[in-house]
């Protein structure tokens, strides 16, 4: 075996002197792959990183006990650290398992970053592809899902050369070398998912195939190649019906015919939209549905929420998914997905009466106050709106301090610019094309003593009644920045 994994390390391996830390935990997959990298002939400078779970008690220490006399018996550097996982998981919602892989993926990371390590090396082995593939094909997780894992994954520095050989091989190996392991009790607890399909589901498929576990690998590298040919065509898929907005270029909006609404949506929109996708290209393909799953599900949406977005696209109602931290959602001919909004909420800011300018934070947002005498520019319109920020002017004339700033109501009541009725400002937002994802956080500058007489709505527009006159002799100006 070591002959064979030597070889094997020779191919994957492009470098001389690589510097490599073992994650470690004492059983016998971890304690075979620290073996056969420590007696391996290539340049390899090997050290071992152990994280003690703090979940088993005594033999949590018993394990980190383990692994230290290892590494001082053979001269190998180790890296030890103890975490509360059970705490961590508890503050984070998640269960023990996720906390765990939260915990030692990050400090490996740490550690890697700091001591300038070029891989972390993992004892995966075929039986944990195997478990892996069928945990995936119940979670639904795609065609990526099924692919397995990598040997050599460069783009996160991961090295899992045991990829090729089953627990059999292993214990084999760990047997005839006298190797001493840590046997961890809980793998035998079927409550946890993959322990289940470990004890209870591979045995199953080796009674029926007893090669079941290489034919699952073999099965993984033909779809890995067949993934490949899909990344390409959904590569050149992606270029025909996905827009990606650059700053300054929001082509998703150039059919809307309000000025108001479309400088606004871009003033608003950079970092917050993320591509959109055009309804009417995607559905020229018979394969709409895959296409949509290859570009959403990367922004964690699950296959469920995608094929329900799905059966609405030859409708022409609205529709919206969210994740943990984006929305996708169907309007006007594009699927657009944000970054969701992740920002405190206040109800309301009061604005007392200032002699020039106030500048004014408010839900993440930024409003500039400024008075000034009738006929004064406003900041340069040669620099871009999206830029320096969305100026409106009103009458100060016509202003009562103290004002608020506040967010919109439901029952928000206005007249726009150039209308001389009054309309709900939802209506409002609908005719002149608003996307909906930008109304919920729409702020409204009023009066204070009354807070339905609205003066403008910032960065967007100016209640009729506060126009500036020629008469007026001082203008405020609200700049949305």
């Amino acid at each position: 075996m070591q002959y064979k994994f030597n070889k094997q390390l020779e191919n994957l391996l492009p470098q001389s002197h690589i510097k490599i830390l073992v994650a470690v935990s004492g059983g016998a997959d971890s304690m075979c792959l620290l073996d056969l990298l420590h007696n391996c002939s290539l340049d390899l400078d090997i050290s071992i990183a152990h994280m003690n779970f703090n979940l088993r008690g005594a033999d949590s220490d018993s394990d980190e006990a383990l692994v230290r006399k290892w590494a001082e018996s053979n001269g190998v550097s180790i890296f030890v650290k103890s975490v509360d996982t059970r705490g961590y998981a508890v503050q984070n919602g998640i269960s023990i398992e996720m906390a765990a892989r939260d915990l030692r993926y990050e400090w490996f990371y740490s550690l890697k970053k700091e001591y300038g390590f070029h891989y972390i090396a993992l004892a995966h082995h075929a039986n944990d592809n195997a478990e892996t593939l069928i945990l995936n094909l119940l979670r639904g997780a795609g065609v990526h899902g099924i692919c397995g894992m990598k040997e050599l994954d460069q783009h996160r520095g991961l090295l899992r050369p045991l990829l090729g050989y089953t627990r059999r091989d292993i214990e084999k190996y760990v047997s005839k070398r006298g190797i001493r392991f840590a046997v961890d009790c809980t793998n035998s607890d079927i409550d946890f998912h993959r322990n289940r399909i470990r004890n209870i589901i591979i045995p199953e498929f080796e009674k029926i195939n007893p090669q079941a576990v290489n034919v699952l690998n073999r099965d993984m590298a033909h779809f890995t190649l067949a993934a490949g040919i899909l990344d390409e065509l959904a590569h050149r898929r992606r270029d025909e019906i996905v827009y990606y907005p650059q700053s300054g270029n929001w082509l998703v909006w150039d059919g809307v015919r309000s000025r108001c609404a479309k400088r606004y949506m871009c003033k608003m929109a950079p970092g917050r939209l993320l591509c959109a996708i055009d309804v009417a290209k995607l559905l020229e393909d018979k394969n709409y549905r895959y296409w949509l799953y290859d570009i959403l599900s990367g922004y964690e949406f699950n296959s469920k929420q995608i094929e329900d977005l799905a059966g609405t696209l030859e409708h022409s109602q609205t529709a919206k998914i969210a994740s943990g931290g984006f929305v996708a959602v169907k309007e006007r001919g594009y699927i657009k997905v944000y970054r969701a909004l992740q920002v405190c909420r206040p109800q309301e800011i009061v604005l007392d009466k200032f002699s020039r300018s106030s500048l004014v934070e408010f839900g993440g947002k930024k409003v500039l106050l400024s008075l000034e005498g009738n006929g004064t520019e406003p900041v340069s319109a040669d620099v871009p709106e999206e830029k320096c920020g969305i100026t409106l002017s009103v009458s100060a004339d016509k202003i009562n301090f103290p004002l608020m700033l506040r967010y919109i109501g439901a029952g928000d009541r206005w007249s726009p610019f150039g209308m001389k009725g009054a309309k709900k400002v939802s209506d409002y937002l609908t005719d002149i094309k608003l996307d909906s994802e930008f109304k919920g956080d729409l702020l409204v500058l009023c009066s204070k003593n009354n807070p339905d007489n609205i003066i403008c709505l910032p960065g967007l527009e100016i209640a009729d009644s506060y126009r500036v006159g020629d008469a007026d002799s001082a203008v405020l100006r609200v700049t949305l920045l």
